[in-house]
């Protein structure tokens, strides 16, 4: 990324500004003028946050046990990207970007995204036949016995029932969000793109844009993963049990895709290097 001009045309350097990352600028800058920048921090991080993916299957997942576990995944987000915005700044991006690296992260991300998308899938079935047990009349009790309306157990019962049975996704929601987070290698191939010329251009401007620019785009993943937990909690009390073992089984089908997918193009790559 280029030097941004100052007021009267010559190139600012920022004092202590770390060497790496000031010899790797290349030739491309966003926008010599703060606000706008921060507002195109702003555009291309809600682009991003709603793309499906792994962090977007963990807050729906989640969130049906969990009102604001969408406020925990993001926070186990930002224990991941907030280190990540500071290697940038330092040039890790060279790291990233060599292909060994990211052919590693390929497979041992995409490796534990299957393996956890499996589990979930798998588990879900037997969460649904414990669910049916328990919506289940008593043992022995004819259906002339029960008065109209008690064939089934209250819905706020079912509700409670469905936070006692196992859960397919049994990681604490922080911790949802650390392992979504770091098992995505399209994640590091971001930030090793265009999230470090977003980092580059901020220190253009001062450590203080560059805190900014970190703090606007966590917003925005804390404002979307919330969004989604909070709907989804909402509106449980609508879902049936195909219902439930549905969403399951798409939410694990997305990681099990993404897992496949960027295995799969680390495969590629490995081939294509021999």
């Amino acid at each position: 990324m280029c030097f941004m001009e100052g007021p009267v045309g010559s190139p600012k350097r920022i004092s202590g500004q770390p060497a790496m990352a000031s010899q790797r600028r290349n030739e491309v800058s966003f926008t010599g003028n703060v606000f706008v920048f921060l507002g195109t921090v702003a555009a291309i991080s809600v682009t991003g946050v709603m793309m499906p993916g792994p962090v977007t299957a963990a807050a729906i997942v989640k969130g049906y046990r969990q009102k604001w576990a969408g406020v925990h995944i993001a926070l186990g987000h930002a224990a991941v990207e907030f280190p990540t915005i500071a290697l940038m700044a330092l040039g890790f991006s060279t790291v990233l970007q060599n292909p060994s690296v990211s052919i590693g992260i390929g497979i041992l991300g995409g490796a534990m995204l299957i393996f956890m998308g499996i589990s979930m899938i798998l588990s879900r079935g037997g969460v649904v036949q414990t669910l049916k047990r328990l919506a289940a009349p008593p043992e022995g009790t004819k259906d002339g016995d029960l008065k109209r309306g008690e064939s089934k157990i209250s819905s706020q019962k079912m509700d409670e029932a469905k936070n006692k049975v196992a859960d397919p996704f049994p990681y604490h929601p922080i911790v949802a969000g650390i392992i979504t987070t770091a098992s995505n290698p399209y994640y590091f191939l971001w930030w090793a793109t265009l999230g470090a010329a977003l980092t580059l251009n901020a220190l253009e401007f001062g450590l203080a844009v560059l805190v900014a620019m970190a703090i606007i785009h966590w917003s925005i993943d804390l404002g979307w993963d919330t969004l989604l937990s909070y709907t989804v909690h909402r509106s449980r009390g609508l879902w049936s049990n195909k219902t439930y073992a549905a969403v399951f089984a798409i939410c694990g089908g997305v990681m099990v895709f993404f897992g496949i997918w960027f295995a799969g193009s680390a495969v590629v790559s490995i081939l294509g290097m021999v």
